[in-house]
């Protein structure tokens, strides 16, 4: 089979890992990196491949996800450093509708958007008993997933993959699971409906909790078949509770919290957590109660100075500069927003930029790479730093 050859050098590889590496061990990398998060609603289109197919063959899924991997890391300025792994290829994707198709609600496969969660099925007690009973590694896109992963396996060797004057590999060999959560709060905004959900938390709370914890159990029960599966040597959990972040700290530390908890410490390796939005009333909980490693992700709305103080020196940081500049601004206004993010977090170290979050389908690349333009010229540990350098107007 042809090789997929990817035009970036071994060399550069292992300078950007060196570099992500010693920024997540809070030491002084060459300049601070720059790890875009840019999904498949924006890769997609650059390799011709349409959602649906994506979704529905195996071989197409493996195929595009190491093509749209190749384009990205030809074609966008970062410091990705990998073709394999859940992020960058060999994986069962079908994003966040996994999680909610396992426990019973319909999906739908757009023609040219992502996978979609269509029904809310969740209305009484009767329906929790119902998921109680379901088995949530073999139904819905999880069974999916796992039939996809003997296919990717099987035909591995048609999508042989070579970095510049490195050795060939094969991305599916190996594919993994999606072995995240988009956690308990968020799944049930999904089973109940959004709406419903808030307006249960104040007529229906016992019920709202009963579900909480199903769910919660269910997510491990999930994760546990992942990890034995996959024979992972290490217990690293990366999850999100987006929904949530819309609750005051009160509801949030009643009906969030100890789920969440109950996840982390199920998990006892490094700890990621994204959560889009204003979390400024959450972080202390993310520090002190959740125990966190790493805030990926974090939006643009979350004030930096609290962010900065509040986990500074503590947790690694990758996240805030907008998107929507980074879909409708000016490579300059990127390059000064940049600044102005490395300004703050510079200093704590263990920042990586990265939006907050997700680079939006139709960004100009001119934009997105402006980023790490910044980087390069104002993103110095020593001897410069970003207050050495005058804003970019």
């Amino acid at each position: 089979m042809p090789v997929i050859e990817i035009d970036v050098t071994i060399e550069e590889l292992a300078a950007r890992k060196e570099r992500i590496e010693k920024a997540q061990r809070f030491e002084e990398p060459d300049r601070v990196p720059v790890l875009p998060a840019i999904n498949y609603r924006f890769l997609l289109p650059q390799i011709d491949v349409s959602f649906r197919d994506y979704y529905n063959d195996p071989e197409t899924m493996l195929r595009s996800q190491i093509l749209a991997q190749k384009w990205l890391m030809e074609n966008i300025k970062t410091d990705q450093h990998a073709i394999t792994g859940a992020w960058v290829g060999g994986w069962t994707d079908f994003q966040n509708a996994s999680e909610p198709s396992a426990m019973g609600c319909e999906v739908v496969f757009p023609e040219d958007d992502i996978v979609w969660v269509n029904s809310h099925w969740v209305k009484n007690d009767k329906d929790l008993r119902k998921l109680e009973k379901m088995d949530v590694i073999r139904n819905g896109l999880h069974g999916r997933a796992i039939r996809f992963r003997a296919e990717m396996m099987k035909v591995a060797e048609k999508c042989p993959v070579r970095f510049l004057g490195g050795p060939i590999f094969y991305p599916g060999e190996n594919p993994v699971f999606t072995h995240t959560s988009d956690g308990p709060f968020t799944n049930a905004g999904d089973l109940m409906g959004q709406t419903e959900l808030f307006v249960a938390l104040y007529e229906r709370p016992d019920s709202v909790k009963a579900l909480l914890q199903i769910i919660t159990d269910k997510t491990i029960e999930y994760l546990d078949f992942c990890w034995e599966e996959l024979e992972l040597p290490h217990r690293d959990f990366a999850f999100t509770d987006d929904l949530a972040a819309a609750l005051s700290p009160e509801l949030y530390e009643e009906f969030v919290l100890p789920y969440d908890v109950q996840l982390r410490d199920h998990f006892q390796g490094r700890v990621s957590l994204h959560m889009c939005g204003k979390t400024d009333h959450l972080l202390h909980y993310f520090v002190d109660d959740l125990r966190i490693h790493e805030f990926q992700g974090f939006g643009w709305e979350v004030d930096k100075r609290r962010l900065a103080s509040v986990m500074g020196g503590k947790v690694v940081l990758l996240g805030n500069i907008s998107p929507l500049t980074i879909l409708n601004g000016t490579p300059a206004q990127v390059k000064e927003e940049t600044r102005r993010a490395i300004e703050v977090f510079g200093p704590c170290k263990g920042y990586i930029i990265q939006d907050g979050n997700n680079i939006a389908p139709g960004s100009p690349i001119e934009n997105i790479n402006a980023m790490y333009e910044s980087a390069v010229e104002y993103g110095r540990y020593s001897p410069f730093t970003a207050f050495d350098k005058k804003p970019v107007l």
